[in-house]
This record gives structure tokens, sequence and C-alpha cells, in this order.
């Protein structure tokens, strides 16, 4: 049933997002400007992407790539400027109201629970926070 496969992989994406928020709630405002492992970007910015892709259907990503001729950096550049809050708390304000969201660029949903486990992971990792995605996470 592949209905029942996707609402499984979106339950997944929500447990990693709840989980990276309460990682988040305990960060000071030093480890918020901590580099990631995602190239140039440090933790509140990785947590702007991650609010961004969970707010962008197909077709609002599309208007933006098509906006920014197809250059990702600039794509990027200019959505997190747009979900990234004007403090750390406001930021993780609005990551927390998207912990519940099912809206994805795509429909590839395996892909979109990456998104936040590879993103989590670069936080993580860069921060020296221990939590490691459960296994059923990891799989699809």
């Amino acid at each position: 049933m592949p209905g029942a496969h996707n609402t499984e992989i979106w339950d997944l994406i929500h447990a990693e997002r709840a989980a990276l928020a309460e990682e988040l709630a305990g960060l000071s405002p030093h480890q918020w400007r901590h580099s990631t492992l995602c190239r140039d970007w440090d933790v509140e910015e990785v947590t702007a992407h991650l609010i961004a892709a969970a707010s962008m259907n197909k077709w609002h990503w599309i208007r933006s790539m098509v906006g920014a001729r197809f250059r990702t950096d600039i794509h990027n550049q200019r959505r997190l400027h747009e979900f990234r809050g004007s403090s750390p708390a406001e930021t993780l304000a609005r990551f927390r109201a998207i912990i519940g969201s099912s809206v994805a660029p795509t429909g590839d949903t395996p892909a979109f629970l990456g998104e936040i486990v590879v993103h989590a992971q670069d936080i993580r990792q860069s921060l020296g926070l221990s939590r490691v995605p459960v296994v059923e996470a990891l799989t699809p």
C-alpha cells in the first residue's frame, strides 16, 4: 500500500523534526552561530533551510528556482532570508510551527526524510550532539 508507506514516512519526518527542535531549544546563542557540516551555513541557517523545505510546495519551489534562473545557491539564499527569524528564538518558533507539516517541494517522501535526517546530523555532528536517528528513518 503506497499510501500507508507514505504516511509512515511522514510520521518519521515529523518525529525527526520534533527531536531536532528539542535539541535546538537547548542551544546557547553562540551555538546557533556555530558552523555546520553544510558548507557556509551556521545552525540557524540550516534550520531556516529546513523551514523553507517544509513550507514550499512544488509550484512555490519551481517559481523560486525559475526566479533564481535555476541557480540553487541564489534560490537557497533567498529562502534563507525569507524563512530565518530575526533571532534564533524566532527561527526556532518557526521551525516548531512546521514540525507537523506534510508540505514538500516534491512527492519523493523518502528523499524528503533524508533531507531532515542529513541536515539534523549536519547540525548535531558540528556541535558534538550524540542523537542518532532511528533505524526506521535511515532505511527508506
